[in-house]
């Protein structure tokens, strides 16, 4: 098994108001079928560059780390996240192994 880091990013729409209650519920159900222990919620930032600090306003929202067989097998996973149906994305990123 290889490890994986999916990132989770928001879509460019809010979650409608009448649907948040399911989303969180979606999540929790997410985060129970990975077996996730340790995961990441993104919230107000920084960018610290060259050029200066300046106020985050990406759309990083979150990171799980994630088990799989292989990089095909992580995207087919990531392709049912809660983010999906309201436009966000997951990036797979392969944990770098020595």
């Amino acid at each position: 098994m290889r490890s994986y880091i999916f990132i989770y990013r928001s879509g460019p729409d809010p979650i409608p108001s009448d649907r948040v209650q399911e989303n969180r519920q979606a999540w929790r159900i997410w985060s129970t079928n990975l077996h996730e222990q340790y995961g990441l919620k993104g919230s107000t930032g920084k960018v610290v560059s060259s050029d200066g600090i300046a106020d985050y306003s990406g759309n990083f929202r979150g990171a799980s780390m994630v088990e799989a067989e292989s990089l095909d097998a992580a995207v087919e996973i990531a392709k049912k996240s809660p983010n999906i149906p309201y436009g966000g994305s997951v990036d797979v990123i392969e944990e770098y192994q020595r």
